[in-house]
């Protein structure tokens, strides 16, 4: 059980990492009205709202047919806690909300195009 769980380590990190990184897009979004090019931008971030949400989607598809389910949990100023339903057992699981950042950081820059790290580095 433990090593079918293991070998979902990827998408449930990179689920959480997608399911942030939109939220944090539609947040940001409410500031495009002040930039000269605005229509520009608010069609750049329906695009990559759309490909984060089908990358989110896909991880989510994945981790069903696993049997496999993850849900926000709480969140305090340091950690946002995470459990993880699998196969009728569940886990909890602590993130540093710093990690997460740096996390959703790293996918902006993908969806940027620019250089990033990628999580397994």
């Amino acid at each position: 059980m433990l090593a079918d769980l293991m070998k979902l380590a990827t998408p449930i990190h990179n689920y959480i990492i997608l399911d942030m990184t939109l939220k944090t897009l539609e947040r940001d979004r409410q500031y495009i009205g002040q930039l000269k090019m605005a229509s520009v931008f608010d069609q750049w971030y329906d695009l990559q709202n759309k490909k984060v949400f089908e990358e989110m989607k896909a991880n989510r598809d994945l981790l069903y047919k696993a049997g496999c389910k993850v849900e926000k949990t709480g969140a305090d100023d340091l950690v946002t806690e995470y459990t993880i339903l699998f196969r009728g057992h569940s886990e909890v699981r602590r993130y540093s909300n710093i990690a997460i950042r740096n996390g959703v950081m790293e996918e902006t820059k993908r969806l940027l195009g620019m250089e990033y790290r990628k999580p397994e580095q």
